[in-house]
């Protein structure tokens, strides 16, 4: 038992670093290969190959059948060409389509396109009128007014220089001339009282 302890802790030979060994990293050199050939027995031998290359192609060329003329293959492009060719005359539905498309379009946006009303907003009365006292601020809405805590449905008119506000409960109109964007005055029964926007 005692011995396999001591061949247990013996150090072996070990043949891992033999690699190292100077005379093993010389390399020894190659010989030169001895060619047979001289340089013109090698540009004969060239010369034969290819010339048995064009013996082949010669070969080849000949099985082939004649190709049509150029002429025949030139009418068979045209024609072809011709029936690619995009005719409106002979197919107009891109043409129909394209213009459905762009009058929809058009309807469309005019259906859907309202003038800007500069009137909607919140204004403020900026001077009092001699007769009457200002009632407060004013808020028009897309369908309605609203003054003094009371909801109108009214409808606009819309012009360059003027809108008409119409009360559709009592068919009433009253007119705000527009002064610029956030001033607007209102002549009534000849007292005109000026209004500012407020947002």
């Amino acid at each position: 038992m005692i011995s396999k302890l001591v061949n247990l802790f013996k150090v072996k030979e070990d043949e891992t670093l033999n690699y190292m060994d100077p005379d093993k990293l010389i390399k020894p050199k190659r010989e030169s290969l001895y060619d047979p050939l001289s340089e013109e027995d090698e540009d004969a031998f060239f010369k034969e190959l290819e010339a048995e290359k064009m013996e082949h192609f010669e070969e080849v060329k000949q099985t082939k059948p004649q190709s049509t003329s150029r002429n025949s293959t030139l009418k068979k492009m045209a024609q072809c060409m011709k029936e690619r060719e995009w005719n409106p005359k002979r197919n107009p539905k891109p043409f129909i389509v394209l213009f459905l498309i762009v009058v929809c379009t058009f309807f469309i946006s005019m259906a859907l396109h309202e003038t800007p009303n500069p009137l909607i907003g919140k204004w403020q009365p900026q001077k009092k009128s001699n007769i009457f006292i200002p009632t407060g601020d004013v808020e028009f809405q897309k369908e309605k007014i609203l003054a003094n805590g009371v909801s109108t449905p009214i409808e606009y008119t819309i012009e360059n220089t003027y809108i008409e506000v119409v009360d559709l409960q009592t068919k009433t109109r009253i007119r705000f001339d527009l002064k610029d964007e956030k001033t607007i005055e209102l002549n009534l029964l000849g007292v005109k009282t000026t209004y500012k926007k407020v947002h």
